[in-house]
């Protein structure tokens, strides 16, 4: 049985060519500009509006350059349960986050996801030609924000007798 991202072009990526190049990274970065500024969104979410596998999503947003780091709100992207990135950027997605409203917790779990989860990309303004409207950049962060502090545990839940 072949899977989702074998018939979008597997390892090569989408469209057969080099992922970082091909219209379906074009139609993601839209999409990512799109998500408005006190709102998150999971790579699920991207995938079904773009017919690509969560994978590809998660591993083209961990592939962006630098400039596109500065472009786009990548830091809206969060995974199903409100969990934070995990790798270098952690720190910047984190303050970010907090920059625009949205509550997260030490542990690096955004709450209220129900109130600040954009669940249904498809009702994002588009252009005429269907691509979808940015809205406003986010602001970059200065080398010298204030870090979010580290937890010891990710994910960790208050729990009786825990």
């Amino acid at each position: 049985m072949r899977t989702r991202a074998s018939r979008q072009g597997g390892a090569s990526g989408p469209g057969g060519g080099d992922w970082q190049r091909g219209p379906l990274r074009g139609r993601l970065l839209a999409l990512l500009a799109a998500i408005p500024a006190g709102r998150v969104t999971t790579p699920e979410a991207i995938a079904a509006q773009l017919d690509a596998a969560p994978a590809w999503v998660r591993t083209a947003i961990g592939g962006l350059s630098e400039d596109e780091l500065q472009m786009v709100p990548w830091h809206r992207v969060v995974a199903v349960g409100g969990a934070i990135g995990r790798g270098p950027w952690r720190e910047t997605q984190f303050a970010r986050l907090v920059r625009e409203g949205i509550a997260v917790s030490p542990a690096g779990v955004v709450q209220d996801m129900g109130r600040v989860l954009l669940a249904d990309l498809a009702n994002l303004p588009r252009h005429q030609d269907g691509r979808a409207q940015s809205s406003h950049p986010s602001p970059a962060i200065p080398d010298g924000a204030p870090r979010a502090a580290s937890s010891r545990s990710r994910g960790m839940k208050d729990r009786p007798g825990g």
